[in-house]
C-alpha cells in the first residue's frame, strides 16, 4: 500500500472512531432521558448496538467496494 494512503486511512479511522464514540454517548443520553422508566433496561444498549452494527456494516461494505474497483 502507498504510504500516503495509509496515513490518510489512519486519520479517517481516528476521526471516525471519535465521531462514533460521541454519537454513542449522545444516543445513550437521549435514550436515558426519553426511554422507559425501568432502571437497568437493556433496550437502550440493544438500540445502540443495532445502530453501531448498521454503521459498521455500511463502512465494511464501502471498504469492500473500494477494493473491488482495483
Amino acid at each position: 500500500m502507498d504510504p500516503e494512503f495509509q496515513k490518510i486511512l489512519t486519520i479517517v479511522l481516528i476521526v471516525g472512531s471519535v465521531v462514533i464514540a460521541a454519537g454513542t454517548l449522545l444516543l445513550f443520553v437521549v435514550f436515558r432521558a426519553f426511554g422507559g422508566k425501568t432502571p437497568g433496561s437493556s433496550t437502550h444498549f440493544a438500540l445502540i448496538a443495532a445502530l453501531l452494527g448498521f454503521v459498521f456494516a455500511c463502512c465494511l461494505g464501502l471498504l469492500l467496494l473500494s477494493y473491488a474497483g482495483r
